[in-house]
C-alpha cells in the first residue's frame, strides 16, 4: 500500500479524534526529540484488499492525560482498564480517519493492549520508525502504520 499517510497527515488524522474527544492536539515532534517510552500500547488490524495494522503508544504520563480528559476526571481517578479503554478507544477513532483518506476496501478489526515484547520483529520495526507526536501540553503519543499484518 504505497499511500500510507505521511507524518503531518498522521498528526492531523489523530487531532481530528484527540481534539474532539479530548481537548489535546498533536503535531509531528521535532526529529531530535526522544521517541516515547512504550507503557501502553494499543493495535488494531485492518483486514481486506490491502491489509494493514495501525498501533497507538504513549508513556505512563500520556496515557494518563489521554485518558482523564476522554473520561472527564482527575487522573488518581483512573485505574488501568480505564487507561487501556481510553487508548483503544482513541485508536479505533483514529483507524477510521486513516481508512476514510485511504478510501479503503476494509474492514477495522478490534483494539486491543500489547507490550512490544508480543510484536513481531516486523511491527518491533515498525515501532521503531514510528511517528512521534506532540502536544502542547507535552503529551508524547506515537503512532504507527504497518503494511500487511502479524501472523
Amino acid at each position: 500500500m504505497s499511500n500510507l499517510p505521511d507524518p503531518g497527515t498522521l498528526a492531523t488524522l489523530v487531532s481530528n479524534v484527540t481534539q474532539t474527544m479530548c481537548g489535546i492536539s498533536f503535531g509531528v515532534a521535532e526529529p531530535s526529540q526522544k521517541a516515547v517510552d512504550c507503557w501502553r500500547m494499543a493495535v488494531l488490524n485492518v483486514t481486506g484488499g490491502s491489509p494493514w495494522q495501525v498501533a497507538l503508544f504513549s508513556d505512563r504520563d500520556g496515557c494518563t492525560a489521554l485518558g482523564a480528559a476522554l473520561f472527564q476526571c482527575a487522573p488518581d481517578t483512573l485505574d488501568n482498564s480505564m487507561l487501556e479503554d481510553s487508548l483503544c478507544e482513541l485508536l479505533n477513532m483514529a483507524a477510521g480517519q486513516i481508512k476514510s483518506l485511504l478510501a479503503a476496501d476494509s474492514a477495522l478489526g478490534l483494539p486491543k493492549i500489547t507490550s512490544p515484547g508480543q510484536l513481531t520483529l516486523k511491527s518491533q520495526t515498525a515501532m521503531r520508525d514510528g511517528v512521534l507526536l506532540r502536544s502542547q501540553e507535552s503529551v508524547n503519543l506515537m503512532i504507527l502504520l504497518s503494511e500487511g499484518l502479524d501472523q
